[in-house]
């Protein structure tokens, strides 16, 4: 096999973020507000969350700000009468029990357990993430669990790319792979920092941006190709 590393993304890529999130979302709201009209403010949240994570990988927002500050904006712009911290706090309490696996994501981290080093690489929470990966089948399985907010680089610096290989000194960028659904935080790391790329794209998204992904795949199962 070629690769001796390959660096797997968390959120899209082996756990399923979207289903997570609306459950999150709902079993907070219905407690706070009952009354709302459930999916137009989850959609609304899910826009708001989208461009605060986007300006987070760019650096331009802490991880502790982003905590609450999608709730401000969110009740800013809906005209929602609820306190952005105490909401925040729920919410990642509530996100923090759904570690819900996309499918085929145990059987590949299975098959390749054994065949060469694995880890995840993560631009979530530190204690929501740590949370979701204790509660699901897959933990056993990684012993390097690499996240941006400990780290204090997020994808795509190049900064957490040279913390990783601190922990695999006998391994060259040749022989690593980064595999993400993220085009902009998992493909662009990757491409930047001289290390093969993996963009799952189980959607058939169009790829819009000046990247070229080593592979593309719609299935997990299809990295058994590699």
């Amino acid at each position: 096999m070629k690769y001796k590393l390959i660096l797997f993304d968390l959120d899209g890529t082996l756990f399923d973020y979207e289903k997570a999130e609306k459950e999150a979302f709902y079993n907070t709201f219905t407690v706070f507000c009952p009354d709302s009209e459930m999916s137009k403010l989850n959609d609304e949240y899910v826009k708001i969350n989208s461009n605060i994570w986007q300006e987070f990988e760019n650096g331009s927002i802490t991880a502790e700000n982003l905590r609450v500050e999608r709730f401000r904006r969110l009740f800013e712009k809906t005209g929602m009468n609820l306190k952005p911290k105490q909401i925040s706090k729920e919410y990642l309490k509530n996100l923090g029990s759904c570690s819900y696996l996309l499918e085929g994501a145990l059987e590949i981290i299975s098959y390749f357990h054994d065949k060469c080093q694995i880890a995840l690489i993560t631009n979530g929470l530190s204690d929501v993430q740590h949370q979701r990966i204790v509660n699901s089948i897959i933990a056993p399985f990684f012993e390097h669990i690499f996240i941006s907010e400990e780290i204090g680089y997020a994808k795509p610096h190049p900064g957490i790319f040279e913390f990783i290989f601190k922990h695999y000194p006998n391994i060259r960028k040749e022989e690593t792979i980064i595999v993400g659904d993220n085009l902009n935080s998992d493909i662009k790391g990757g491409e930047d920092f001289g290390i093969d790329t993996c963009w799952f794209n189980p959607k058939n998204y169009k790829n819009n941006l000046p990247l070229k992904p080593t592979y593309e795949i719609q299935n997990l199962s299809e990295l058994k190709k590699l």
